[in-house]
């Protein structure tokens, strides 16, 4: 049987018929024509047609599961992407409250350096000087063996307590080398984010720079 097409349809309808809306839809590629649309079509997407089998309103099918899963992977990257955004843009404004040009960063990068090279310093020459008071203590304790004596209960302390000194004088020293290192990386990124905003407004994502 040949399919009947819409607009022979809508000819060989009655008057009475053209009195209500009509919904046009494909059902394994051919195409219905009915005055109601069946519940377990409605997903597939119609045409609704006036009395002069015109077409006013189109009605897109369902998005299908797969359909729905691209959307929210789409939409939970685009969200993504708007977060990253919010948080570049509140690390921008900070960075811009302490800075206004990139020289700024580079001359409080050269205060801190100083700052901690200074205390560097002051800690080498405390374990030099613990260092030679040890030696001298140690020096004291070998003279009390030597003459068969034992080393009084002070001198141990002292001994003990010039050794702590030392170790803690080594510590602090190791760890404002590491607090140079971490923070010259941190001065680095901050002067490479603040040439970026003589450019760019703030927010702006790495990945929305053109490559030079």
């Amino acid at each position: 049987m040949k399919l009947v097409t819409g607009a022979l349809i809508l000819a060989l309808m009655s008057p009475v018929a053209f009195a209500a809306k009509l919904y046009r839809f494909k059902v394994d590629g051919q195409l219905i024509l009915k005055d109601h649309i069946p519940p377990e079509y409605a997903q597939m997407g119609y045409q609704i047609l006036n009395d002069q089998g015109l077409v006013i309103r189109r009605v897109e099918a369902a998005p299908t599961e797969s359909e729905l899963a691209a959307m929210a992977a789409t939409e939970a990257i685009q969200e993504a992407r708007l977060e990253r955004i919010r948080v570049r843009r509140e690390a921008d404004q900070a960075l811009l409250r302490v800075y206004s040009k990139p020289r700024d960063v580079e001359r409080a990068r050269q205060r801190k350096v100083d700052n901690i090279d200074g205390y560097i310093s002051l800690q080498q020459r405390r374990i030099v000087d613990f260092s030679e008071k040890l030696e001298r203590a140690q020096g004291r304790a070998a003279n009390q063996e030597r003459a068969g004596l034992e080393v009084p209960v002070e001198m141990r302390l002292e001994i003990a307590q010039l050794q702590k000194q030392i170790r803690e004088s080594h510590s602090n020293v190791n760890l404002r080398k590491k607090e140079k290192i971490e923070s010259t990386k941190v001065f680095a990124k901050e002067y490479a984010r603040m040439q970026t905003l003589l450019k760019y407004p703030p927010g702006t994502l790495e990945s929305d720079i053109p490559l030079e």
